[in-house]
């Protein structure tokens, strides 16, 4: 039996709620007898819906390729940040030098650790130098940073130098109750490379004018 014309005229305006509530699952029954506007009505409502399902489900597919993109982004970002924060340089076979600018906090200093550790082990090397003239906020905490890195590095069997120590930095140092024999501690560094060639029996001649 037909469903009489306000019947559904109340089922279209539930279908229409549902959609603006987002719920686009269900459709409307379509009458298969007669042809009268209420039917055109009803089919376009349901057109409607499964438009708006189809456009959700663009959407969302979209939105988790964006997420998927900007997670990739962010691991690159956290890599270069790494990569950029402790930038260890071979000056020399067997020597590596880590300038370090701004401040080391507990996170930048682990990654600073794991970094030296694993460049002294590839490179074999037998002196890191640290080279503090562009570090800043130095605290006791950083300063404690700086000597477990310099005993972790005597550990490999090499020699931990540092350059361009401040008065905070030194004053730090003092106050800590580290054993200071594992670190060299020299003003710049071109004196800790020449320290280390020097080491080594290589010989440099200045050339005078």
């Amino acid at each position: 039996m037909p469903i009489d014309s306000d019947l559904r005229i109340e089922r279209v305006i539930h279908f229409l709620a549902q959609a603006a509530a987002g719920q686009w699952s269900e459709r409307i029954p379509l009458e298969d007898e007669g042809s009268d506007r209420l039917l055109e009505l009803e089919y376009g409502v349901n057109m409607l819906l499964d438009e708006l399902a189809q456009t959700r489900a663009s959407s969302e597919l979209r939105q988790h390729e964006i997420e998927q993109k900007a997670a990739q982004l962010a691991a690159h970002q956290q890599e270069m940040l790494r990569l950029l924060s402790t930038p260890v340089i071979r000056v020399w076979p067997g020597v590596l030098a880590l300038p370090i600018i701004g401040e080391v906090g507990p996170e930048r200093a682990a990654i600073m650790t794991e970094s030296v550790l694993a460049q002294v082990v590839s490179e074999r090397a037998t002196h890191i130098i640290l080279d503090l003239t562009g570090m800043l906020a130095v605290g006791s905490d950083t300063a404690r940073s700086l000597l477990r890195l310099a005993q972790a590095v005597r550990l490999l069997g090499a020699r931990c130098l540092l350059t361009g120590i401040g008065a905070q930095l030194a004053s730090a140092l003092v106050g800590l109750t580290f054993e200071l024999s594992d670190v060299t501690a020299l003003p710049t560094l071109a004196d800790a490379i020449a320290y280390v060639l020097q080491e080594r029996g290589v010989h440099l001649v200045s050339h005078k004018q």
